[in-house]
This record gives structure tokens, C-alpha cells and sequence, in this order.
């Protein structure tokens, strides 16, 4: 796709807010001095990586870049940073750290809550069913993005 419609762009970041709201929700409980300090981290973490650092060192050398892409995040990295200015390698490392941490967290650390509250369980089983259904959006932006071929971290492929 050379330019991606406004609902698949809408649909990918309301997906991901509800699935990363979904996990500061799980990391709410734990609390020091009466903060739920883990998920302000978690929170803080995903939007410095997902909306500074990796727009910085994916999307500045992506084809994309100050274009409408699946996220429209390569348009928001024009307005923040010049073209090619960002380590494309570190970038797919700091990626797949970023999805890790994102996704692993609220599994591990979340289950602790959710044992003890029914409703924090539903929430958590509720994560745990989203993560394929993220994965499967991804691919599907992979299948039509034009840098699938020499993206290393495409999933348009099987690896």
C-alpha cells in the first residue's frame, strides 16, 4: 500500500491503546506507598519507546517516513525528526525489547492481581486473547507494506 486509510490507521492505535490500557490496568494494584508505581513505568516506557525512540530509529528510514503508514507514526516521525537521522539496527533491537517488555509484563507480573479479583482476571484473560489478535493486525500491515521484503522485522514472511 502506498497510503493507508484513515480507519486501518485509527483501527491499529485503538487497538493498541486498549491492549496496553488493558495492561496498566493488570499492573494497577501493585503499589508503593499507595502508587501504582509499576504501571506508571510501564505506561511511561511504552510511550517514550513507541512514540520518541522507535519513531526516531525505525520510522526516520522507513518509506514511510512524513507518510500515512499502518500506525501513521511515520508521518508523526516527520514532524519530530529529520529523515534517516535514527540507527535503523538499534531500532529493530530496541523493537522487539519494547514488544517484549509491552506484552510480558502484564502476563507475568499481572497474573499476581488478577488471582486474587475476578474481574482483574477476566481483564487479564482478555490480554492474553488480544496478543494474538495484535500480532495478527501487524502481519496483516506487514503483508502490504512496501518495505516488507527488506524490513528484518517484517512478518509478512515466514522466518
Amino acid at each position: 500500500m502506498e497510503k493507508y486509510p484513515w480507519w486501518w490507521i485509527s483501527g491499529q492505535n485503538l487497538l493498541f491503546v486498549i491492549y496496553f490500557g488493558l495492561g496498566y490496568v493488570l499492573l494497577s494494584p501493585i503499589k508503593v506507598s499507595n502508587i501504582p508505581v509499576i504501571a506508571i513505568l510501564y505506561a511511561a516506557f511504552l510511550a517514550v519507546m513507541l512514540l520518541i525512540v522507535l519513531r526516531k530509529h525505525l520510522c526516520t528510514n522507513c518509506y514511510y517516513y512524513g507518510k500515512w503508514c499502518s500506525t501513521g507514526w511515520g508521518k508523526l516521525s516527520s514532524l519530530m525528526f529529520k529523515e534517516k537521522s535514527g540507527n535503523y539496527k538499534l531500532g529493530i533491537k530496541l523493537a522487539g525489547i519494547t514488544w517484549g517488555i509491552g506484552t510480558a509484563t502484564p502476563i507475568i507480573v499481572g497474573i499476581i492481581p488478577a488471582i486474587k479479583n475476578h474481574l482483574l482476571l477476566l481483564i487479564w484473560i482478555v490480554f492474553l486473547l488480544l496478543t494474538p489478535v495484535v500480532m495478527f493486525a501487524h502481519k496483516k500491515s506487514c503483508q502490504r507494506c512496501k518495505m516488507r521484503d527488506i524490513c528484518p522485522a517484517s512478518m509478512a514472511h515466514p522466518k
